[in-house]
C-alpha cells in the first residue's frame, strides 16, 4: 500500500528537520512535498527514500493536488544544500564507490583491503558531505575488518577439517585447505562489493545487515 512523505516520515518517527538533516534535502522541499506543492525531482525522491530505507514506488503523490506551475526549476536544484560548501551528495555517492571499489586489491596482494580500503576513507572523509554516506563508508569499512578476521580465523582452522573430515578427496588435498578457504571468501568479497556497488547505482541501502564496528 502507497503512502505519502508525511506517513512514511512518521512511521520513522522523525520530525522534518530530523529528515532534512538525514538526507541533506532541504526542510523547505520537504515541507513543499508534504504539503503536495511540488512531488520533487526524481534525484530529491530517491535521497529521500534512502534517508527512510524505503522503496521509492511506496511513495504516493496526489497529482490533483500539485501545482506544478509554482515548482520552479531553482527550487529543484537547490533542493540539496551542500554542507560546509564540501560536496553535493550525488558527489560523495562517487566517493563511496571509490571506498568500495579500493577492496578489490584484495585479488591481487592478500588482506591489502585492510590498507587501501582505511586510505580511501580518510583521504574522501571530509568530502562525504552528509550522515547517510559516512554511515555507507563506515560500514563498507566494517564490513573489510570482519571479512579478514573471519578469513585468518578460517584459514588457521581449515586443518582442523582434515581430522573431522577424513574422507576428503585426495584431489583437494593436493591443494592446502587454507588457499581453498581464502579462494572461498575471495569470492564471497568479490561478490559482496558488486551488489554493494550495484545498489550504491540505484540509491539503495543494501549493506543494513553489516554492524557498524567503527
Amino acid at each position: 500500500m502507497k503512502k505519502n512523505l508525511k506517513q512514511l516520515r512518521h512511521e520513522k518517527r522523525l520530525s522534518q528537520q530530523e529528515l532534512a538533516n538525514l538526507s541533506g534535502i532541504s526542510l523547505r522541499t520537504i515541507q513543499r512535498i508534504e504539503k503536495n506543492e511540488s512531488k520533487g525531482s526524481p534525484y530529491v525522491i530517491k535521497t529521500l527514500c534512502l534517508a527512510l530505507d524505503i522503496d521509492p514506488q511506496t511513495i504516493y503523490f496526489d497529482l490533483e493536488d500539485l501545482d506544478e506551475k509554482k515548482t520552479d526549476r531553482h527550487q529543484e536544484v537547490s533542493a540539496i544544500e551542500p554542507i560546509d560548501g564540501i560536496q553535493r551528495p550525488y558527489e560523495s555517492n562517487t566517493e563511496i564507490k571509490y571506498i568500495n571499489f579500493s577492496s578489490l586489491i584484495v585479488l591481487l596482494i592478500p588482506f591489502a583491503n585492510m590498507l587501501s580500503v582505511p586510505i580511501f576513507y580518510f583521504l574522501f572523509k571530509k568530502r562525504l558531505a552528509h550522515t547517510i554516506y559516512k554511515d555507507l563508508a563506515l560500514k563498507i569499512l566494517s564490513f573489510q575488518m570482519i571479512w579478514s578476521i573471519a578469513t585468518i580465523i578460517l584459514m588457521i582452522a581449515a586443518p582442523l577439517s582434515i581430522v573431522c573430515f577424513p574422507s576428503i578427496p585426495t584431489s583437494i588435498l593436493d591443494i592446502p585447505l587454507f588457499v581453498w578457504v581464502y579462494w572461498f571468501m575471495l569470492s564471497f568479497h568479490l561478490i559482496t562489493t558488486l551488489v554493494i556497488s550495484f545498489d550504491l547505482n540505484r540509491m539503495k541501502r543494501s549493506i543494513q545487515f553489516i554492524p557498524n564496528i567503527l
